[in-house]
């Protein structure tokens, strides 16, 4: 499966999850790595808009298309909507290394829209080598999008 990510030029090919780790993320406590990537560019870009300032335009931005085997892509969780039980259930998915990568909703799409979604790679899962990074490209966003 193809994948996108955005993040700054210079953590562009990080694939450790230590930005999820340092951070925390919807599915992903603290001190978990964990790496988030959506299944299109447009949601990819919804969802690093929706964790920007507004008044600090992202710059230096690149994305990645990784690509992931299906085989190895859980659909488990994909119907968890809550925080907080996301919180948990990422945290021990990853934890427990139960699979290599996992289908999830995200929450910028109406519920039972399932063609785009969110998709969270374990760094930390045996198969981490068959993830490859196929192309970076450089990014810019349309203010149209950052300022009302």
């Amino acid at each position: 499966m193809l994948l996108y990510r955005i993040a700054r030029k210079q953590f562009i090919n990080d694939l450790s999850g230590r930005g999820a780790e340092l951070a925390g993320g919807r599915w992903n406590l603290k001190g978990t790595p964990a790496i988030y990537t959506s299944s299109s560019l447009a949601l990819c870009i919804c969802e690093t808009l929706v964790h920007t300032d507004k008044d600090i335009p992202p710059i230096n931005m690149c994305y990645a298309e990784i690509d992931v085997p299906d085989k190895c892509i859980s659909e488990e969780f994909f119907n968890e909507v809550s925080l907080e039980h996301g919180l948990n259930i990422g945290t021990n998915w990853l934890k427990e290394s139960q699979s290599l990568a996992i289908k999830v909703p995200s929450t910028l799409m109406p519920q039972t829209y399932t063609a785009d979604f969110n998709v969270i790679i374990n760094p930390r899962h045996k198969d981490f080598s068959k993830v490859k990074v196929l192309r970076t490209e450089e990014i810019s966003f349309d203010m149209r999008l950052i300022k009302g």
